[in-house]
């Protein structure tokens, strides 16, 4: 009984979830092809079908389909169909697409909680995305896509922070996750650290300065991999941006957490980051507002004057309706009330200063 104790070894040794399926899935795979191979010759050599017939016949038999235009006619090739096909043939197929099934089914769930490896390159790599990760990536995602060169990039996520998978609206996005510890040479290997285009790696904690010191050795690890990435980091002290950029950062930024466009400025844009950083601040650079009486005059000779006046840089207008005007084309003609500056904090001048230099081409005319 050769086949019988072939099965019972067959089924002895039946995959579970901790062996490898691949493997599993081929071997199931050998098998049943010798089976359909071994009914074929039958086929041709006992009921003397051509190959093409004989072919058929198993095919139609072993996937239970069975049209009847064709059968075993001798008691030989009967026989033959039942040990080859009808016990083990079956089974064999019946068990390899319940295994593939299966297959495919862990493989989708392993996919949704992060613990698949996704064979990619040129890719964004976000790691340690804020608790609110749908609002963030939402914007993230969106500002690459505006760009042609990033528009087809893929884009990933590395948190420990989503046990049951990513919010469904990032699926939606086709954002992937991969969970699990980032400072990890294992882990950076999982994610293609080595072969991602963009890498931003926000602060694993940012409310505590430690937290510089994972991100310096994260970098540092992310380097010694080979990578090529533009690499865009939080830092929480300005004094550790030195520190951080020579471990291999492009840019380092603070962690404002609502405004996620600003670490995409500083890949699509190198720089943008601290000069937005600087509006922010009560030192260096600030925005004012200064009221003028209703004027209008084109936005090119405003910035002219302004500049040229050491007034600091007109950035948009405030219209008798109160629409705000930002960076508008130079020939655009502005009809305002009100200017928004970008100003140094060492400016002495006063609004009247400002406004009079913006009356005197009109007193000219």
């Amino acid at each position: 009984m050769p086949v019988f104790t072939f099965l019972l070894k067959f089924w002895a040794s039946t995959p579970t979830p901790r062996r490898r399926r691949s493997h599993a899935l081929r071997t199931l795979g050998l098998m049943l092809l010798a089976v359909l191979v071994a009914h074929i010759l039958a086929m041709h050599w006992i009921e003397g079908l051509d190959w093409w017939s004989a072919t058929w016949l198993t095919l139609i038999t072993v996937a239970t389909v069975g049209y009847g235009d064709l059968s075993a006619k001798t008691m030989a090739g009967q026989i033959a169909t039942i040990v080859l096909l009808v016990i083990p043939g079956i089974a064999l197929f019946s068990k390899l697409l319940g295994e593939t099934v299966e297959q495919s089914s862990m493989r989708k769930k392993r996919q949704h909680l992060g613990q698949w490896r996704w064979d990619m390159k040129d890719h964004i790599l976000v790691i340690n995305p804020p608790k609110n990760v749908e609002a963030y990536m939402r914007i993230v995602v969106d500002e690459f896509l505006k760009y042609p060169a990033y528009e087809h990039c893929a884009i990933q996520v590395l948190s420990t922070q989503f046990p049951h998978g990513l919010p469904v609206g990032l699926q939606d996005l086709n954002v992937l996750l991969y969970s699990n510890s980032a400072n990890s040479d294992a882990t950076l290997q999982a994610v293609r650290a080595d072969l991602a285009k963009v890498i931003i790696v926000l602060a694993n904690d940012p409310d505590h300065e430690e937290a510089d010191a994972c991100t310096f050795d994260l970098i540092h690890r992310i380097r010694d991999m080979g990578s090529k990435a533009y690499i865009v980091a939080e830092s929480i002290s300005d004094k550790n941006r030195r520190r951080i950029k020579s471990a291999g950062a492009n840019a380092t930024m603070r962690p404002i957490r609502a405004y996620p466009e600003i670490a995409v400025r500083a890949v699509l844009a190198p720089g943008s980051e601290n000069v937005v950083e600087e509006l922010f601040d009560s030192t260096g650079s600030e925005y004012r507002t200064v009221p003028t009486p209703l004027l209008e005059m084109q936005w090119s000779e405003i910035m002219n004057i302004c500049v040229s006046g050491d007034f600091g840089t007109p950035l948009a207008w405030i219209r008798e309706d109160d629409e705000i005007i930002i960076n508008p084309f130079g020939s655009s003609m502005a009809h305002y009330k009100a200017l928004i500056l970008a100003v140094s904090d060492k400016v002495t001048w006063k609004d009247a200063d400002l406004i009079q230099a913006l009356s005197k081409p009109r007193a000219d005319v």
